[in-house]
């Protein structure tokens, strides 16, 4: 009995390792690192989720210093990164913050030519997180239909 329980306890460390953003990133970018911008170009870091703080963390640590870095995460996990502009939204259901985290993300991605580069960290929860509503429609319907999709118990997946 012993066995299996080192066994269970092995197997649930690894697992868990597995499903820690910045390791999972530090992977990814070591097995397909990003192209950098070409000279005269500037490279911006986006980071959008509930995991964009330890992602962003990662990113910093493996690539050049960035031009520009955002992170839009969830108030929770707020932390401060210097040189990174560090936003909360609301989740699940969006709100104000979750409105000027969308527009800040569209200011820090206007202005882009063919010599930058963007490297975009994506996790979950990034939909209510930053939002930035399409032409005729407001937060407030945004805010609605997803009171109204999770209340009645649509799954999170169904509804980006």
């Amino acid at each position: 009995m012993a066995d299996l329980r080192r066994t269970a306890r092995a197997l649930f460390a690894v697992a868990v390792a597995r499903a820690n953003p910045a390791m999972a990133l530090a992977e990814s970018l070591r097995k397909h690192p990003p192209a950098l911008p070409q000279p005269g170009g500037r490279l911006i870091l986006v980071a959008l989720g509930k995991a964009a703080i330890p992602m962003m963390r990662q990113a910093i640590e493996m690539l050049p210093p960035p031009d520009r870095a955002i992170a839009v995460t969830n108030p929770e996990n707020v932390a401060d990164l210097p040189d990174v502009e560090v936003l909360a939204g609301s989740h699940p259901v969006p709100n104000h913050m979750s409105l000027a985290a969308g527009a800040a993300l569209r200011a820090a991605l206007s202005n882009l030519n063919a010599k930058d580069r963007v490297v975009a960290l994506i996790s979950g929860g990034g939909s209510a997180l930053a939002v930035a509503p399409a032409g005729g429609l407001t937060l407030a319907d945004k805010t609605a239909v997803t009171d109204l999709l999770l209340g009645a118990g649509v799954d999170i997946t169904q509804m980006i």
